[in-house]
């Protein structure tokens, strides 16, 4: 059973969101718990908590990996693998967490919860955390926010008619660059495809040309964009609109300009 499989299943139960965050609470709530029962025990009447928080620590670690594999199914899913900034940055936290917690549970052997040592563990994990909290909205808002900016100027655009004249790349860039590129760039052609320049796109990707100029229905772009093939893209965050579909298939029935003085 491969990963688009069960992903697919998922999706037949009516669940089409990304499966790792619903671990990801679980670590982050441990991590949480550790350094607050660990701060309390600090005060002599609340000294039981230490085991509290040795337990809680001693749990995080070990949800750790579940969770990571459920991230690692996600990014493969809705990203192919690609190696983009947040990506890298969520694996070097998540690696530098799981160290943390390994620590924490061999310091346990020597020291109690109390320890300024392992205090200090513990707020290195909860900043890793956090850390992984902040570029995990790096991907799902960053990437609604610039998709509803570039849904906006599209439709101002399509509102313009016949006075903007024929469509070419530069006016496909905006969507490209915004919901595109992260994963399909010059330096990270996700399947041998670069849509950060009209050249890369028109090249298409390992598996032969996106574009077929005149054809919008027989161009792959348009395959892709509107789900006709598998997988849809963008895979993350949600659709382009219909108005920006609409646009990238008025560019291919124009013949594909690069320029205006290329349109037919």
């Amino acid at each position: 059973m491969g990963i688009d499989s069960i992903y697919r299943f998922l999706g037949d139960l009516g669940y089409t969101h990304p499966i790792h965050p619903i671990l990801v609470h679980l670590t982050i709530g441990l991590v949480v718990a550790t350094l607050l029962f660990s701060l309390l025990s600090t005060i002599p009447r609340y000294s039981k908590y230490a085991v509290t928080a040795r337990h809680c620590a001693t749990l995080a670690f070990f949800s750790v990996f579940p969770t990571a594999l459920l991230g690692v199914m996600d990014w493969l899913y809705y990203y192919g693998g690609s190696l983009i900034y947040p990506i890298q940055m969520k694996i070097y936290l998540a690696s530098g967490l799981g160290v943390l917690l390994l620590l924490a549970v061999i310091l346990h052997i020597k020291f109690t919860s109390r320890s300024p040592l392992l205090i200090a563990v513990y707020l290195f994990a909860l900043s890793a955390v956090t850390g992984l909290g902040y570029f995990g909205g790096e991907l799902v808002f960053v990437s609604q926010s610039s998709e509803e900016s570039s849904t906006e100027s599209t439709e101002s655009e399509a509102g313009t008619g016949e006075a903007a004249g024929p469509v070419v790349f530069s006016d496909l860039e905006g969507v490209l660059q915004n919901r595109c590129v992260q994963c399909h760039s010059e330096g990270n052609p996700l399947q041998g495809l670069n849509l950060s320049s009209y050249e890369g796109t028109m090249a298409g990707s390992e598996n032969g040309p996106i574009v077929v100029p005149g054809e919008p229905a027989e161009s792959e772009l348009i395959k892709r964009i509107k789900g006709i093939s598998q997988p849809r893209m963008p895979m993350a965050g949600p659709s382009l609109s219909e108005a920006q579909i609409q646009r990238f298939e008025a560019w291919i029935e124009a013949g594909a300009p690069e320029t205006a003085s290329d349109a037919q």
